[in-house]
């Protein structure tokens, strides 16, 4: 995919590409909570203008997330950039994390988790 713009923090680097999909890598051993995440989601409404647009979530294998994160990435304000959001897992660690917060947390956008991006990518390619 092509890259038209991007943002790189000290714990992510955000990608906004083609197709109106945002790609947020977060970086090996990193903890996310809601400082982050809140930067994170100004970092995506400053690559796409305020739009909506379709979220590719990539962790490296030693990134965590804590309540804050999860809380407010799947609040209204967490989400009012979001159409969906695919979440790339290959960590057993991150797959326990992401059940979690699709059965706990509830995301009000099409959330999914995947284990590839290829397949994350066709998948909010639909959306």
């Amino acid at each position: 995919m092509l890259l038209v713009k991007n943002i790189v923090l000290d714990f992510a680097k955000i990608e906004l590409l083609e197709n109106n999909i945002v790609r947020i890598e977060l970086f090996d051993k990193q903890a996310i909570g809601e400082h982050e995440s809140r930067k994170i989601n100004n970092s995506i409404g400053s690559l796409t203008e305020g739009q909506r647009a379709r979220i590719l979530l990539v962790p490296q294998p030693n990134t965590s997330f804590d309540h804050g994160a999860r809380e407010f990435s799947s609040s209204d304000e967490g989400l009012q950039f979001t159409i969906a959001d695919a979440m790339v897992v290959t960590s057993l660690a991150h797959k326990i994390l992401v059940s979690f917060y699709l059965k706990i947390n509830k995301p009000k956008k099409p959330s999914k988790a995947f284990e590839t991006e290829q397949d994350a990518i066709k998948w909010l390619l639909t959306m």
